[in-house]
């Protein structure tokens, strides 16, 4: 791609880094206050992608609810609603969904090589634009680079945490929009806002404070990428 998007992830977590119970249901984690901080954050996007549990668990379009940002979306020459995406290596998400029936938003479904023909042809019937990587898995560069060539120049992850680390562990993320909530969750089974295999003893991921915000007990943060964004751990 000619230039990469820019990549945020927008995540609502637990005093210990929990996004959801070991259930891995939808749970509403932040304040009415960090609902609209999370529509301000989404207007300010071109596209919200989710992976495939997470759509599963909350089968609902992401949009932006507040009428004020809608208008000035609109003010700005952009569509009423940013896009919405899901990654779901198999194409294995419901067919019975608000979202694949809101054709007034602009849908897309990146999948892997193995997704049935069938099942994919059904969502290209119901307006859904079509991805397939050759992979078996989709590739997030691959991604970015389609979204690119497609005008979307700023892409939001909302989750889960296994999509999330498909971006992080490319070092394709450039901000992180954290809601730090005074609760406690536990379980080891339970998500946070990066699974996946993690970072080994070769290095860690380096981030630089933004903003910081306390409202009603709530922590809301913003994180940077540092330029020189891998730290090597001691004796590595």
């Amino acid at each position: 791609m000619s230039r990469k998007p820019f990549v945020s992830v927008n995540m609502a977590s637990s005093i210990d880094g929990k996004v959801a119970t070991h259930l891995r249901g939808s749970v509403k984690l932040g304040s009415s206050f960090d609902s609209r901080r999370m529509a301000e954050i989404r207007a300010d996007h071109d596209i919200i992608l989710m992976g495939a549990e997470t759509f599963r668990a909350h089968p609902v379009t992401l949009t932006v609810g507040s009428k004020d940002l809608r208008v000035k979306r609109k003010q700005k020459k952009r569509s009423e609603q940013p896009a919405t995406a899901i990654v779901s290596s198999k194409a294995q998400i419901p067919r019975i969904t608000s979202w694949l029936k809101d054709h007034k938003v602009e849908r897309w479904l990146f999948c892997g090589s193995k997704a049935p023909e069938r099942r994919l042809q059904n969502f290209m019937l119901d307006g859904v634009r079509v991805a397939q990587d050759f992979r078996e898995r989709p590739d997030p560069f691959r991604i970015l680079g389609r979204l690119e060539r497609c005008g979307h120049e700023r892409v939001l992850l909302e989750g889960g945490g296994e999509m999330n680390a498909t971006f992080f562990e490319q070092d394709l993320v450039d901000r992180i929009y954290l809601t730090l909530c005074p609760i406690l969750i536990g379980s080891r089974q339970a998500p946070t806002i990066f699974d996946g295999e993690g970072f080994g003893p070769s290095g860690l991921s380096c981030w630089k404070l933004r903003e910081k915000k306390l409202h009603s007990g709530e922590l809301y943060l913003v994180f940077d990428r540092n330029k020189r964004s891998w730290k090597r751990l001691a004796g590595a």
